[in-house]
């Protein structure tokens, strides 16, 4: 994962790795998307949309993060024709690299359809057949523990960062399942 290089020689978590030259597809895709979808205006993320579109086509090779956090882009950004070809453009990227896992329950730390095309109306969604889409949210509905929550599929660093991340799994379950009419 991106890190700023002036972190180096600091304490981080060891997936945080120094990191110079261009800015990250990640945090920049991902900031971008929310401004987007809550109708912002500004010069940076004017900025952020080109340097987001410029960089569309050189994604071979990138990890599932940048490209989830591209498609968060896609799933806002006011270009919906560009992006819904955007989007069908990615899909080499995704099967090509083996990002996604399409059997519900893959172990260990996988990505799902739902990761890359979480809403009906996602541009990416089109990628997925629907019953494979409607296969992982069934695996979805029924991972919910006793307790109410969700788990991640990730290793917990520790009782704190992992009561944290269950948290923010459990909204984006809940989230994602009423979105898709399975509340």
């Amino acid at each position: 994962m991106f890190a700023d290089p002036s972190i180096e020689g600091w304490p981080r978590a060891p997936w945080m790795v120094p990191e110079g030259g261009a800015p990250s597809l990640i945090t920049t895709g991902l900031i971008a998307g929310t401004l987007h979808a809550r109708g912002v205006q500004h010069p940076w993320l004017d900025g952020a949309t080109r340097l987001l579109w410029s960089r569309m086509d050189s994604l071979a090779g990138a990890g599932p993060y940048d490209v989830r956090a591209v498609l968060r882009f896609l799933d806002s950004v006011a270009d919906r024709d560009r992006a819904r070809a955007a989007a069908a453009r990615l899909g080499p990227v995704i099967f090509g690299e083996g990002l996604v896992a399409l059997e519900p329950g893959a172990p260990g730390e996988v990505h799902t359809p739902l990761d890359f095309a979480p809403l009906p109306g996602s541009p990416a969604r089109g990628l997925f057949d629907e019953a494979v889409i409607a296969a992982h949210l069934d695996h979805l509905a029924a991972a919910q523990l006793g307790d109410g929550g969700w788990m991640f599929n990730w290793q917990a660093w520790s009782p704190a960062a992992e009561r944290e991340w269950r948290g923010a799994v459990t909204v984006d379950a809940l989230q994602l399942l009423r979105a898709n009419g399975r509340s």
